[in-house]
């Protein structure tokens, strides 16, 4: 078995302890430089992402006010009566507030066909003994039904409900027994006038299922032609193929559900959404006043104690980089500007009740300690009597949702400015990974060479202790050589 030795096992002296001091020493000061500009980049990168997503954050506020989003309209149907929808309504942003009376005279409906009472016993009866075609068309829109000979009529009713081309028939079998028999109901959801549905054949024993015959007369008999909807808007009729009528009322989209009672019609009404704008705007304060907490915290200075030394609060990961408080000096510039193309009542901010507080942050203020309206006031009264302008302050072509959109963009867009700030930073800690990588190596090689150096000190020094213990026995053995001992009791 081999012998191990430890450094300073032939000497006696501490030079293991010598040698740790040492390379921590060295560690310490070599390492601990490159991992306390690792912690500082890494914790930059993360406040940057932080940065990012503040910005983004805010970003989705300041779209959410542009174009027409704020100009909303509400359509509140009063129906006749309680527990059943009679009328649906719905505006764009461009409708024009009102008040209107709708009486629903009819739903719109397909048509409807039955074969004649006695046309068959059975639903097993055979429809035709050679083999034909029946072709379906309503409303432009056709397909084709092979019916084979000998095909019963219940087999028939299974062919054309599962047409892959079918555009909307329905068939369906009615055993009435007796001398009604078995009668064959066929029906078309294709709604409108004149859009009934058409039955043809091109073998004359298939008449008793068509309704254009190819030899006598057609057995299928009409029960329900197609029909418009119609309504009555304030005593003017109007009618659509469907149930739906979008623009008789310029900008609105009316869905007829039921005929209204006699003498008992719904009410529309459509009104400016005042609610849904003030909601966008206070979530754009918010959002804002989120971001700047945000950089505040980001940028924010260590704070040191009464000493000038003792650090008593860590500052923020962005405290040393111009960029955020830069951003947020641009954003409140243009928070704070004009904007061109918007009511001239209501072209700032601040004309609608919207300013900055102490803080630096966005409020609706109720404070009228500078004299004149307080920021509610002008807030209320813009949603109240100047609708519309608010849109056109936050969605105009110049408005301020484009100004602050194009602004943000540039910092937050695919090799934006904060982009290439992360790829700077990644940059960074990767040469700081090859650094730390080096360093290690290089202490590696340090320990080694110590190592080295005082494994051979050490056994230089065992060496020396070995002969000096042997010229003192030498010595001891010479005539006239004595060593004193003390005796001891």
């Amino acid at each position: 078995m081999s012998q191990i030795n430890f450094l300073g096992s032939a000497s006696g002296l501490p030079l293991e302890e010598l040698v740790s001091t040492l390379v921590k020493v060295e560690r310490d000061s070599k390492l601990g430089r490159i991992n306390k500009t690792k912690s500082t980049l890494e914790a930059s990168l993360s406040g940057v992402g932080r940065l990012k997503s503040a910005l983004s954050s805010f970003q989705t506020a300041v779209k959410a006010l542009g174009g027409n989003n704020l100009n909303a309209r509400v359509a509140t149907i009063t129906q006749p009566t309680e527990n059943k929808t009679y009328l649906e309504a719905s505006a764009s942003n461009n409708a024009v507030p009102g008040s209107f009376d709708v009486k629903v005279n009819q739903l719109a409906a397909g048509s409807r066909f039955e074969s004649a009472d006695g046309a068959f016993a059975s639903a097993s009866d055979v429809v035709s003994t050679s083999d034909g075609i029946l072709t379906f068309t309503a409303d432009g829109k056709s397909f084709d039904v092979e019916v084979t000979a000998g095909m019963t009529l219940n087999q028939l009713r299974q062919k054309i409900n599962a047409s892959s081309d079918n555009f909307g028939v329905n068939v369906n079998l009615i055993n009435a027994g007796g001398a009604v028999g078995t009668k064959l109901v066929v029906s078309s959801n294709v709604t409108g006038e004149g859009n009934d549905l058409q039955v043809t054949n091109n073998n004359a024993e298939l008449d008793a299922i068509s309704t254009v015959p190819t030899g006598g007369s057609p057995g299928l008999t009409a029960v329900q032609i197609a029909q418009d909807a119609e309504i009555e808007i304030d005593g003017i009729k109007a009618t659509s193929s469907s149930n739906v009528f979008s623009n008789v009322i310029q900008d609105v989209t009316l869905t007829a559900r039921a005929v209204t009672p006699d003498n008992n019609n719904a009410a529309l009404s459509i009104s400016t959404d005042k609610d849904a704008a003030e909601e966008k705007i206070n979530a754009f304060i918010t959002s804002y006043n989120e971001l700047v907490d945000q950089i505040n915290a980001l940028t924010k200075h260590r704070t040191l104690g009464a000493d000038g030394k003792t650090v008593t609060a860590q500052g923020g990961p962005l405290s040393g980089d111009p960029l955020p408080r830069t951003m947020m000096a641009q954003l409140r510039g243009i928070l704070g500007s004009a904007f061109e193309g918007a009511d001239d009542s209501l072209s700032t901010l601040y004309s609608m009740g919207i300013t900055f507080n102490s803080d630096g942050k966005l409020e609706i203020s109720s404070s009228t300690e500078f004299g004149g309206d307080s920021g509610r006031v002008r807030f209320n009264r813009a949603l109240d009597e100047n609708y519309d302008a608010i849109a056109s302050l936050f969605g105009g072509d110049n408005g301020l949702s484009e100004s602050l959109d194009k602004f943000i963009t540039q910092f937050s867009q695919a090799g934006g400015i904060i982009a290439s700030k992360e790829n700077s930073l990644r940059l960074q800690i990767d040469k700081n990974a090859k650094d730390l990588e080096a360093a290690n190596r290089y202490m590696q090689s340090y320990e080694q060479t110590l190592r080295s150096r005082y494994t051979a000190l050490d056994g230089l020094l065992g060496s020396m202790q070995n002969m000096a213990s042997t010229v003192t026995a030498q010595l001891a053995n010479l005539p006239g050589f004595k060593t004193q001992t003390r005796n001891q009791n």
